[in-house]
């Protein structure tokens, strides 16, 4: 099997500068072929490397709308139901939960009143305590470092190396470190599938 490799690692970088750049722009810039360049964004795609392309929307340009920072401190008892519950506002555009059990989140209020909306928003029984912020300027930046760029073996979790090996199971691209992972993994398989008959 072919570990990623660093035209791999160049093709994800001009793919998230621009998802839609043509594949003949990213060709030019690793030295490969259209077609090559479609095999390798399809394969890691199939490893889930890529797992889909996403449309940036610029939320400061629509109107009605204002970019705030909210830092809220939560009950205890309540903070993944709010995690849950803030993460799935259609203002909210990044969530975070901290190790604390603090949470903090990036989201688009509605300009008129934000102090109302977050209290309609949240249930503010559940806090000890927030605190809202409007935003001047934002940036998200997703980086690529070649030293997190590795697959984990679907059996033992260790790195997967060009020694490794891969085989395809429900239509699915699973990778393995070596050829005794494989087999325990296909014999894993096979027992389920018998099992499911």
């Amino acid at each position: 099997m072919r570990s990623p490799d660093e035209t791999d690692l160049e093709i994800l970088r001009l793919l998230l500068e621009d998802a839609r750049r043509p594949y003949s722009e990213i060709a030019e810039h690793v030295g490969l072929t259209p077609p090559a360049v479609s095999d390798r964004v399809a394969r890691l795609q199939e490893l889930e490397i890529i797992q889909h392309f996403t449309l940036d929307v610029d939320r400061r340009k629509l109107q009605n709308h204002v970019p705030v920072l909210l830092h809220l401190e939560v009950d205890p008892k309540a903070v993944e139901r709010v995690f849950e519950h803030i993460s799935t506002l259609e203002e909210t555009e990044h969530s975070f939960q901290q190790l604390d059990g603090s949470i903090v989140a990036h989201v688009n209020a509605p300009n008129q009143d934000v102090h109302s909306w977050f209290r309609e928003a949240i249930d503010v029984a559940d806090l000890v305590s927030y605190d809202i912020k409007p935003l001047a300027h934002y940036e998200w930046n997703t980086g690529i470092n070649p030293a997190d760029f590795s697959l984990s073996c679907a059996v033992c979790d260790n790195t997967v190396t060009s020694d490794g090996e891969t085989a395809r199971f429900d239509g699915e691209i699973t990778v393995f470190c070596c050829s005794s992972c494989k087999q325990m993994y296909e014999r894993r398989y096979e027992s389920i599938q018998e099992g499911a008959e």
